[in-house]
């Protein structure tokens, strides 16, 4: 094997094209990121029956409504848009049987580091939102019970072109009919349920009579909801839940079935096999760190749970490098309450999810996380990494870099070398520069990633070659961070003990352990305390946002209804209601920046 990274790999292809780029499609693409927090609540509050997991939702909601406008999100999930047009979500797949975590989307951003102060903004803004309600966030990947949730990334890139699109098109109308099918099946569903519930109460009103009725039969027939006459997100009771779900599953399957194979055969099949090398390789950057159920450690939380390079992401237990999910929701779920939902499926332009992510608590590695992707991404829209090194089993890979503290561990690519994450890393950086350097009015933010970028990749190769931990890292990468702390807590400390390092490390508050190392100083800073407060006020530049979070701030208080999602929003109710449709904001191609989020269109620009 060449030792030499730069050299080994070529990431060109053969021979090297000499190219001239135009710089003005580097990082204007959108970009958005998803960050799911765990609650950790105080053990004297932990015996309180009635703070329930939506409970603690609805606090936290109060408090943001409070500091800034919100309005209710027009949504089939339960949550709020705020001023600066990102969201907050209640995340919960069965709320009856408990589950739940608060989920905070960031507003559309273009760049990386608008996209970390929008998530540094989230961050900060929910974390003292939660410390009124008396209890904490944890922005981080997994629990002590090994459940699994955490970040996913957002980027606007080109679906399909050509043949491709063509047969991505042709595969929309050929499933539509089977879309309709589902529609009608839900739709049934729906009308069982109503019609259990008109049973179930005439069923119940002379048990009641006579007996005078028990709470433990009502919430078995009604669930809490009904019962406590407060809304807890336990609409229906437990057995129910469950079975409405194996229902939905069943009657959405055949629909699953056949937009699965359209995604993989037609979706994002240029830019995914171009960067899963990249991505399987990125936890050396941008891994958080993990103590495991073996008491093992692990360099990303995360991505040691990914599956599958492509799903729908928790359908049938899949934990995909690239999720679908949202295509799918907007088939079987979206399109049936809005049908031109279905109709925007057919542009080119579409929202790849990448799911391998961690929750970064340095903004260096976030900063890295986001930016490197966005850099590949527009190198790949640009005509490089035409070859890339493929990885013979991509998922065993992953698994096998996170494994690898020392990061020495070596996988096969088809073509029979051998390398590490660090080289995959180096050849993919070593191809950005060339989109750099090819390129005309280069943004100072991508040079910024490079330089960063290089040097903790310089920080991390002499580590492997060494093998002398990399103090001048800590601070700045997650795993290197966390396995400082866990180091300085001693060769006797139990799994517990490590544990709960690994998990405070993450809590947003003042007590959490990154928070008192950034306290002390002992943490770069790239994003100041000024831009994180506007950024929870204001909504980004040139984005579906920077519309959205006008509409918000300007009648979230006014005196017709105001609701949003990711493509309108809507004031007033019902046939008199005006929508405002997004979808002519978050197109960018070589346009330059626009107008500032301070000055946002007029209260008249609206599509009715």
């Amino acid at each position: 094997m060449n030792d030499d990274p730069a050299e080994s790999i070529n990431p060109y292809g053969s021979p090297r094209e000499e190219t001239s780029f135009v710089g003005a499609g580097i990082f204007k693409r959108l970009v958005g990121l998803e960050t799911e927090y765990a609650v950790r609540v105080p053990f004297s509050a932990a015996g309180d029956s009635n703070r329930s997991k939506f409970r603690l939702y609805e606090s936290l909601v109060a408090a943001i409504h409070r500091r800034v406008p919100t309005v209710p999100a027009k949504h089939f999930k339960e949550g709020v848009f705020t001023a600066n047009g990102g969201a907050v979500w209640f995340e919960a797949e069965r709320p009856a049987a408990g589950g739940g975590l608060i989920e905070g989307a960031t507003p559309e951003c273009r760049g990386p580091r608008e996209a970390v102060v929008y998530q540094r903004a989230q961050d900060r803004l929910l974390a003292e939102c939660a410390e009124t309600g008396e209890f904490q966030l944890l922005k981080n990947d997994r629990d002590a019970c090994d459940n699994v949730y955490g970040a996913q990334e957002n980027y606007e890139t080109t679906l399909a072109a050509g043949l491709g699109l063509f047969f991505w098109r042709l595969g929309l109308i050929a499933i539509f009919p089977i879309a309709l099918i589902t529609w009608v099946g839900i739709l049934l569903c729906v009308l069982a349920t109503f019609a259990y519930f008109l049973f179930a109460g005439v069923f119940y009103l002379p048990f009641k009579l006579i007996t005078g009725g028990k709470d433990s039969v009502a919430r078995f027939l009604f669930g809490d909801d009904l019962v406590e006459g407060r809304e807890n997100c336990i609409h229906v009771p437990v057995w129910l839940e469950s079975t409405l779900q194996f229902t939905t599953r069943i009657l959405t399957g055949p629909l699953a079935i056949s937009l699965y194979g359209l995604l993989y055969l037609t979706a994002f099949r240029r830019v995914r096999k171009r960067l899963v090398p990249f991505l399987v390789s990125r936890s050396v950057v941008a891994g958080a760190g993990m103590v495991n159920a073996d008491d093992e450690f692990l360099i990303a939380d995360k991505a040691p749970a990914i599956n599958c390079v492509v799903g729908f992401g928790g359908m049938i237990g899949d934990r995909p490098l690239f999720s679908m999910g949202h295509f799918f929701k907007a088939v079987y779920a979206e399109s049936w309450f809005a049908p031109q939902e279905y109709l925007e499926l057919f542009k080119p332009r579409q929202r790849l999810q990448i799911g391998l992510g961690d929750s970064n608590m340095c903004e260096t590695a976030e900063y890295l996380r986001v930016g490197t992707t966005l850099l590949i991404t527009d190198a790949i829209e640009a005509g490089l990494f035409r070859h890339p090194p493929q990885v013979t089993h991509p998922i065993r890979a992953l698994h096998a870099f996170c494994r690898d503290a020392s990061l020495t561990e070596t996988v096969t690519l088809r073509d029979g070398q051998e390398v590490t994450a660090l080289q995959l890393q180096r050849h993919y950086w070593a191809g950005c520069q060339a989109l750099l350097d090819q390129s005309s009015h280069v943004p100072d933010e991508a040079w910024d990633v490079l330089r960063l970028w290089e040097q903790m990749l310089n920080g991390l190769e002499r580590y492997a070659t060494e093998q002398k931990f990399p103090e001048s890292l800590v601070g700045s990468i997650d795993w290197v961070t966390k396995k400082y702390l866990l180091d300085k807590a001693g060769a006797g400390a139990n799994w517990a003990e490590r544990k709960k390092i690994d998990l405070r490390y993450h809590e947003l508050s003042k007590d959490g352990y990154f928070a008192m190392l950034q306290s002390a100083g002992l943490t770069p800073r790239l994003i100041d305390d000024e831009e994180i407060e506007r950024a929870s006020r204001l909504a980004p530049a040139n984005s579906p946002a920077t519309t959205r979070g006008h509409y918000i701030r300007e009648f979230a208080y006014g005196d017709e209804p105001v609701t949003a999602n990711w493509k309108a929003v809507v004031i007033g109710e019902c046939w008199g209601s005006k929508t405002v449709r997004l979808s002519r904001y978050g197109t960018m191609a070589n346009a330059s920046r626009g107008p500032s989020a301070e000055t946002p269109p007029s209260r008249t620009a609206r599509d009715t």
